[in-house]
Order: C-alpha cells, then sequence, then structure tokens
C-alpha cells in the first residue's frame, strides 16, 4: 500500500529523530534502574529527573510538581479516581463536557456504577464551543472537580479553560484539564491557569508511546492508582520508564523551542488545505471553522457519503485520516462529540478528521486534496456506500 501523506498526526505523531536519539543511550547503556545507589541506577535517576525539568518547563509547572505515568489515559484516570476516594463517604460530585474524550467520560461512568459518584455533562453550543455560563448553571454544592479538556481531538475546537478555571477557583472546586491534544500546539501554562491537575501523553508530541504525565498543585490530593516500590514520589509504583521518559523530555524540549513557527506553519498550511477542499468539493461544512482551533485540525462533515468509507479509499491511495465517526465500517452510529454538538445525525456519518503535523508538507495537502476530491466524487456516485 503506498505512502503518500499521513494526516492523522492527532492520533499520533512519528517520533522525532531527535528524540530518538536522545533515547537511545538509556537503551544501551544508562539502562540502570533509577532506585539503585550505584553508578547504573544513579546515571538513569540523573536522566529521569533532567526530563522531569524539561517537561514540566514545557507544561507550566515545577519539577516536584510532575510525575510520569504509563499513558495520558492513566493520568486522567488517577485524577477522576483520587477525586472519588477523597470524598468516599460524602456526597460526590464531578461536572465535565459531554465532548470529553472516552477516557474521562468511560471513567466517570464506571465510577458512578460502582457508587463512588454522580457526574454531569455539560453539552458544548452548537459552534463545539463550551460555554463557561453553562458550567456555572450546572455547578451543584456537592461538586468537588470540573474537568474540562484544553481543546478537542476530533474538531481541535480550543475551549475556554482560562475562563473555567477561574470560575471553579472562585467556588473553591478543584479543576483538572486533559491537555493531551493541545500540548506542544498552543502556549497553556498550568501555573497561570492555576490549574489542579493536568494530563498529558508523549506520543502527541512526536515522543514515544507508552509515557504520559501528570501535573498536580497538592500532593496530598492525589491517590495511587498503583501500589508497589513509591516510585514517582509514592504517586505510581513500578520501575520508571527511562527512555520513554528521556524521549517524553526531548521532545517537550523541542516543542518548548518550536512552538511558535512551528505552530503558525501548520496553521498555514491547514488553510490552504481546506481551501483546496472548498474549491474542489460541493457540500462539505468545516467543523468550527469559525472557532479558535489548534493549528493542524480539520474535522469535515461531507455530505451524502460515509465518512468511514472515505477513510478506507484513502488509505488505499495512501493518504492516512480518521473517522469523525466512533463506528465501525457499516454501522451508522457518528461521533459523541458532534451528537452533541448538535449536528446532523446523518450528516456526522459523513464526518472525517485531517490533522496535520510537523512533518507535513505543502506537495502532501496538494495531493491528498486531489484524491480527496476523487474519492467523495466516486463515494457519492455508489449507492451501496452512502
Amino acid at each position: 500500500m503506498p505512502r503518500i501523506a499521513y494526516l492523522d498526526y492527532n492520533a499520533t505523531t512519528p517520533l522525532d529523530s531527535r528524540v530518538l536519539q536522545a533515547m537511545l543511550p538509556c537503551l544501551q547503556e544508562e539502562w540502570g534502574n533509577p532506585s539503585s545507589v550505584h553508578d547504573w541506577g544513579q546515571s538513569a535517576r540523573y536522566a529521569v529527573e533532567k526530563a522531569r525539568a524539561q517537561v514540566a518547563d514545557l507544561v507550566g509547572v515545577s519539577d516536584e510538581h510532575l510525575i510520569f505515568t504509563g499513558t495520558g489515559s492513566e493520568s486522567i484516570c488517577q485524577v477522576l479516581h483520587s477525586v472519588a476516594k477523597k470524598w468516599r463517604g460524602q456526597s460526590c460530585h464531578i461536572l465535565t463536557s459531554a465532548i470529553e474524550h472516552p477516557a474521562t467520560l468511560r471513567s466517570l461512568e464506571q465510577l458512578h456504577q460502582d457508587g463512588m459518584i454522580q457526574y454531569s455533562t455539560v453539552l458544548p453550543e452548537h459552534s463545539g464551543w463550551i460555554d463557561p455560563k453553562r458550567v456555572e448553571s450546572m455547578i451543584r454544592s456537592d461538586t468537588r472537580l470540573i474537568s474540562i479538556m484544553s481543546a478537542n481531538n476530533e474538531t481541535g475546537i480550543i475551549q475556554p479553560l482560562p475562563e473555567i478555571a477561574g470560575l471553579a477557583r472562585s467556588r473553591g472546586i478543584a479543576i483538572h484539564s486533559d491537555m493531551v491534544q493541545s500540548l506542544g500546539k498552543i502556549n497553556l501554562r498550568f501555573d497561570d491557569l492555576q490549574l489542579d491537575f493536568a494530563s498529558f501523553a508523549a506520543h502527541k508530541i512526536y515522543g514515544p508511546k507508552g509515557i504520559g504525565a501528570l501535573a498536580f498543585r497538592e500532593k496530598g490530593d492525589l491517590i495511587p492508582l498503583l501500589h508497589g516500590g513509591g516510585q514517582e514520589m509514592g504517586l505510581r509504583a513500578g520501575t520508571e520508564n527511562t527512555a520513554g521518559i528521556v524521549g517524553f523530555g526531548a521532545a517537550a524540549a523541542l516543542c518548548r523551542e518550536f512552538l511558535p513557527e512551528e505552530a503558525t506553519r501548520i496553521t498555514r498550511l491547514r488553510d490552504q488545505f481546506e481551501e483546496q477542499l472548498k474549491k474542489k468539493i460541493d457540500g462539505l461544512h468545516i467543523l468550527g471553522a469559525d472557532q479558535t482551533r489548534l493549528p493542524g485540525t480539520s474535522c469535515i462533515c461531507f455530505e451524502a457519503l460515509l465518512g468511514t468509507y472515505l477513510v478506507q479509499d484513502l488509505a488505499a491511495e495512501g493518504i492516512a485520516i480518521s473517522s469523525g465517526s466512533a463506528c465501525r465500517v457499516g454501522e451508522s452510529k457518528p461521533s459523541h462529540i458532534l451528537l452533541a454538538m448538535g449536528i446532523d445525525p446523518e450528516l456526522a456519518r459523513g464526518a472525517v478528521r485531517f490533522s496535520l503535523g510537523r512533518f507535513t508538507t505543502e506537495d502532501e495537502i496538494l495531493q491528498a486534496a486531489e484524491l480527496t476530491r476523487r474519492a467523495v466524487l466516486q463515494l457519492r456516485q455508489n449507492p451501496e456506500k452512502i
């Protein structure tokens, strides 16, 4: 199968070669256990703490307020479980949005089924933007946590996190943000926002998979999900993934250095790509076009076709994108995010997400636009795939 353009950066990013080079010594030379007192162990410990400082610098938090986790999803789960356990035996209500990642929504549902919490979901505006006034109207006397993502993984719409965080602080409610998708793409700083918790993942910023991070204000507000040797300040047991952590640090340092110019270039390419599609294809709707979005994200609903078929046909042509639908091919249930936005279900079935990144070129987006035009035309002429 050919490989022409990878336009699925919101799903995961390629490992930057500079990150790989930073990781190699941890796999070949500095491979000791960071908890050991001998030279092998202390060399690994130094590498872990250097990386912690690099990630903390990008996130906007001091080193002692950041731990490493296995994934971004684990980081989210640890926050939600910590709040639920802290308020065990008392009424605990958690407020979130209807457009969160499944790591948030499914964890909350499980905690609810276990009888530990109650939770409510705020619907976004039709534009995909979460109105802080709606959040405020749903706060209860027993609301213990507000968890709102910084930017949506599907539409790329940047949420008014500063306003919502300020609202939470004014009410004495803890605030958490899933910042997995926005890290390294826009300049949001943990301390500036005065968050209580935030979750991150390395593989979204050209780092390795299998390593996440959790920033926190007060250590005492967190309860470990994993118990054992007391690593990560006693908050996450298990021998540290030194190579993964170092990769996260290297990736964070690159983002910190190049964020403004990279964001500008990727935004320009995305806008150019969307203009090409609008010229070539009728009956398309760019979600969040009038909102502030992440630089590389373009979620588009195509009329009179099923998005999952478009994903498959473009994959066969060497273009990697994702479907805006959570369904399998042949099913018709659209994404919960689009439905929450009030998008017509028939139109939402034709949603796909193009996401550009660091290594996307102008030639790639021009080829992708033309191949998308051909694929959409062919699908619309096939009644079995409408």
